[in-house]
Order: C-alpha cells, then structure tokens, then sequence
C-alpha cells in the first residue's frame, strides 16, 4: 500500500522522486510477497491476499506498460488464490473484505487457468468481450461466503450483474446452432432468463427504497468545465446529480449501467429473433421477420415473444444519469475513489453515445474520461475507454 499511496501523491503533484520511489516500493513489495507465495504457511493468509489485491491496485494505477499486461498477470495470481481457498473461507473480517471488494470482478476459468478481473467495470465489460461464465455464479460461490455475513445493496447488485455474464456466454454459444427450432427456443429462453433478471432489478430498486431513505439524488445546476464545455451557451449537462454520499452514488451509477447492459442484451436478442441482422447462414430463424422464429416454437413454450424496450430512448436516458452524476464523483472531496468507483458506469454511457451519431454528449464523455487518466491518477481510464463492449455483443448475435 505505500507503493500506491506514494505514488498516487506524486501523479497528483507531479512530483517525479515520489513516482519513483512509488516504483521502488513496488519493487520491494513484489519481492517480498513471491518469498510469502513460495512458503505454504503464508500463501493462503488473509495478509497475503491483501498484499496481492494491492498490488493489483498499483497496476491499475499506473499502468507500468501503458497497457493492463502486469495488471492482468497480478489479477491472475489472486485469482488462483482465492480458488485455493474455496467458497467458504471468508468468515473473517479481513477475508470478506477482500472478497467483496474482488467481487466487483469475476473468477472465471479460461482455457483452464482462473483469471480474475480487480474492477467491476473490467469485469464486467472483459466478460462481455470472452463470454466466459463466472466461477462466482456457481450456488457455493453465492452462499458461501456469506454463512456469517448479510449481503449488503451493492453485493446483491452484483448478483444480477454476475447472472448476466452467464447469460452473455450461453448467447454467445447459441451462435453456432445450426438447427432452425433449436436456435430460436434458445434464444427465446434468453430472452425469458433476462425479462427474469430484469423483475429482479426492479425488486432491487424497490428494496433499495425502504433500506435507504430517499431522496437518493437530487439535481443542481452544474459547474463542472470540461473540454467540450467551452461555454456558457453550450453546456451539455447543464444539471448534474448529487447524492448523500459516494455509497449511494455507486449504487446508482452501477444499477443504471447493468440496466443498459440487460436491456441491450434483450434488444439484440429480440433482433436475432426479428431478422434485423442479416443471417451469414442459410435458413436461418432470422428469416420473414421472426415469424418463423415464432412460429417453430415448442407449443408448450409460453413465454412471450415482446418487445422489451418500448422507448428507444431508455439507453441513452440511462445514460445520461449516469453522465450527470460525473460531476459529484470528480468532486475534490471524493479523492481518488469517486471516479474508481464511477469508471465501471461511465464506460458503459460512453460506448451507449458511442454506437450513435457524433454528438456533443460522446465528446463529453470522452472528455471525463481524459480527466480522469490525467487529473485523477487512474490512468487505465483512458485504455478503458478505447474499448468497447458492444462489439463483443453484435457478434453473437448474427
């Protein structure tokens, strides 16, 4: 932690000697915590654990290649860790710390190593990108860690968050159906399983509303400049949101991004079924505008084949909380944690601007995402910007 801590300080000031003795510290730290992994009475410690989520927090500060290489290569290490321990090790204070703040990120298997991601925006946007279900979906990995414990709002966001990845994989797989009636029950049940995840959003939200009293947010006039706030008369948000604490804030911002995210998957999924995409096979249930879809649907299946999304301006309004909330995590009283916890929200309202028109509100985004790599010291902000999720999700669902 001193690592990250002095070198946090000498990005902010631009003090070079801090960022290199931040590099020293890191140096010594990596040294020492390899001597702890090599000794079996240390590895599996709680210290050891923290030591490792640490160091995965220094990556994602400083990006040492410029790329998220070193980070991905510690991620992986606490990944291992944590399967070594098993679902029902996080009893003490210390552990179940350290498991919920790694459950922003997913242990997954892939290609027969476990790899997990320190962030729940590089989560959830890398299982996007790979389609792999998570290790943490599994009811051990769900009950577990919490025989001594309650899930707090945030942990059950995730759940939903963590259901839908899986549902993201099974979509991907459903690609290579070949069978005409086989593809649409499947992606009819898709559509179920998100309509499902969609009610258990709602039922969130509701609950959310009797634990913690409202208002959540309320609007303000803003006074955030930006790059592509130049002036006065040409504000993009000219109100922006706050909240009674950075907590609150976080679970907003995470909820209004899963439910892009939810709804996006019900949008292309309904597509694959309508025949929007063009078919890249032939016969395939894309054809006649989904009535053959429909119509060679089990008839003992009975769940609706309607449109979710009524409003085709619900992403970007979405969105758009989510943009007007930036202004309250950048604030100086935040530190460095507003905008790490804000990132995850801010990614998904960028790549939302970003599959439309060019508009004043993509540059904007963009733009805090700038800020943030530069002014606030996380500088994977703007490597996570120049990826996008939605990409990984048109290609499943051709």
């Amino acid at each position: 932690m001193a690592a990250v801590a002095v070198s946090a300080v000498g990005r902010s000031t631009d003090n070079v000697t801090l960022v290199a003795e931040g590099t020293r510290k890191y140096g010594q730290a990596l040294r020492e915590l390899q001597r702890a992994l090599w000794d079996p009475r240390l590895m599996c410690l709680d210290e050891t654990l923290a030591a490792c989520s640490a160091l995965v927090l220094y990556e994602l500060l400083e990006c040492t290649a410029n790329n998220m290489q070193a980070w991905a290569s510690h991620a992986q290490g606490v990944a291992r860790l944590m399967e070594a321990r098993g679902p029902d090790s996080w009893s003490s204070p210390l552990a179940h710390t350290i498991f919920k703040n790694m459950r922003h990120s997913v242990v997954r298997l892939r290609s027969g190593s476990p790899e997990l991601k320190a962030d729940f925006a590089l989560q959830m946007i890398h299982d996007l990108q790979s389609r792999v279900v998570s290790v943490l979906m599994k009811p051990e990995w769900q009950s577990g860690p919490w025989k001594e414990h309650v899930k707090s709002p945030d942990q059950q966001l995730y759940d939903v968050g963590i259901a839908l990845t899986g549902i993201l994989a099974r979509a991907y797989t459903t690609k290579s159906i070949s069978d005409n009636s086989t593809f649409a029950w499947e992606r009819a049940a898709l559509v179920q399983e998100c309509q499902d995840l969609d009610g258990k959003l709602d039922d969130w939200f509701g609950q959310l509303s009797e634990d913690i009293p409202t208002p959540h947010y309320w609007p303000e006039f803003s006074r955030m400049e930006t790059p592509s706030n130049n002036s006065t008369a040409d504000i993009v948000f000219p109100v922006s949101f706050h909240f009674p604490n950075i907590y609150v804030a976080k679970l907003l911002i995470d909820y209004w991004a899963i439910s892009i995210m939810l709804h996006s998957t019900i949008k292309l999924l309904y597509q694959s079924l309508a025949g929007v995409f063009k078919p890249n096979r032939p016969e395939h249930p894309a054809d006649d505008q989904g009535a053959r879809a429909k119509a060679i649907l089990s008839p003992g299946y009975d769940a609706p084949l309607r449109k979710k999304i009524a409003d085709p301006t619900l992403l970007k309004s979405l969105g758009k909380n989510i943009a007007q909330s930036m202004e309250y995590c950048l604030s100086n009283d935040m530190g460095i944690l507003g905008p790490q916890w804000a990132l995850f929200g801010l990614r998904v309202a960028l790549q939302t601007y970003r599959y439309g028109p060019p508009s004043k509100e993509l540059q904007w985004l963009q733009a805090i995402h700038d800020r943030i790599s530069d002014q606030k010291g996380l500088r994977y902000s703007r490597i996570l910007a120049a990826s996008g999720w939605q990409d990984a999700m048109l290609n499943w669902g051709y």
